[in-house]
């Protein structure tokens, strides 16, 4: 029997847990948390569980197989620097790091525990993602030369209504793609805040605001930002002075061999604007993918011929929810190495942080 604790027993990280309780031979015995009421309540389906507020404290009550970490954005690296002490396989949430300083910390943690580490990237391992792989290994595009990467975010209302609006917990927006076998060596990064700023006073709530009648942000005119999740009647506003996160922002990146991938996300965008994929482009042709359509095409640069592949939605992120915990599951039974080890985790952090650095102080950056 494997025994499994969670340090943040979130909305996020709850529904992974769950996938993996599923499988045999697999037990949750702890949870750490703050708000005990809530966890209590999410994992209130499961026996024998008992709760803390302090992981040292839950680490050391009993020898435990796996731990998850879905805490807020700040507390990854802490809690991720914990875990590593007792050397048990961790499946932890992004960001890993959200500043320089906490970057440092999981760069001191011992190389050999990286591929003990199942960071959440799920739109690596989903279907979508493996079938332009395969596309790509077949030799159909020839060599990769150039990426375009693009996510117009139509569900982003969150990003300024709630806690996400703060910097100091996400440490920013910045996501990237990496191409397998080579090596981003120098980026370059612009953002832009148009749209969601103002001058409405810092804590103010939707509810409590003059303008909610007029506003098109707020709890009367917006219904849903999309169609799972409610605007809440503690959503902030929006343009207010203490908004953070931009409305738009690009990055270029170039690798190793010369090429360059250039990715562009977007938070204004809603309802069938939204778009998130990337186009590969190679001399003898060009494969695009969508997740929103869940499609692949493959654009033939010398026939006249275009093919369309249709990837079922399963699952959580297209599939890749289940990638991760399948591989976590293995992880723990020693049968196999993390697919998306803490390395990985630090150079996307690493990357992001660049990425900061570079909007705000129009540089290049090596990495």
């Amino acid at each position: 029997m494997y025994k499994i604790a969670v340090i943040g027993g979130g909305h996020r990280i709850t529904p992974l847990v769950k996938r993996l309780l599923a499988k045999d031979g697999f037990v949750l015995k702890a949870v750490c948390d703050i708000d005990i009421d809530g966890v209590r309540e999410r994992y209130s389906d499961i026996e024998g569980v008992e709760f803390f507020t302090d992981a040292r404290k839950m680490l050391d009550s009993d020898k435990f197989d796996g731990v998850f970490i879905g805490t807020r954005c700040s507390l990854h690296t802490e809690y991720a620097k914990l875990v590593s002490e007792y050397g048990i396989p961790l499946f932890l949430e992004k960001p890993v790091s959200i500043n320089w300083e906490q970057l440092s910390v999981l760069e001191g943690i011992d190389k050999s525990y990286s591929d003990k580490v199942v960071v959440s990237f799920p739109l690596r391992l989903t279907y979508i993602v493996q079938c332009v792989k395969d596309i790509i290994d077949s030799g159909k595009i020839g060599k990769v030369q150039q990426v375009q990467a693009y996510n117009n975010v139509n569900y982003a209302r969150g990003y300024y209504h709630g806690w996400y609006r703060d910097e100091s917990e996400t440490g920013g927006l910045f996501l990237h793609y990496l191409l397998e076998g080579r090596k981003p060596v120098m980026l370059c990064a612009m953002e832009s805040k148009q749209v969601f700023k103002g001058d409405m006073p810092e804590g103010l709530y939707c509810k409590d605001c003059k303008k909610r009648e007029e506003c098109p942000e707020s709890i009367i005119n917006v219904e849903t930002y999309n169609d799972k999740y409610p605007l809440k009647e503690n959503a902030m506003c929006c343009f207010a002075k203490d908004t953070g996160n931009h409305d738009s922002a690009s990055i270029t990146v170039m690798y190793d061999d010369g090429m360059h991938a250039v990715y562009t996300q977007n938070f204004v965008a809603r309802k069938d604007a939204g778009r998130r994929g990337a186009r590969l482009i190679g001399y003898l042709g060009t494969v695009e993918f969508d997740f929103n359509t869940g499609t692949v095409q493959v654009f033939y640069h010398n026939q006249n011929r275009t093919e369309l592949h249709k990837i079922e939605k399963t699952h959580g992120h297209s599939g890749g929810d289940k990638e991760l915990i399948d591989n976590f599951a293995n992880v723990i039974k020693g049968t196999d190495l993390s697919h998306s080890p803490l390395s990985e985790g630090i150079l996307s952090a690493k990357m992001c942080l660049l990425s900061k650095d570079s909007a705000q102080n129009f540089k290049f950056y090596k990495i």
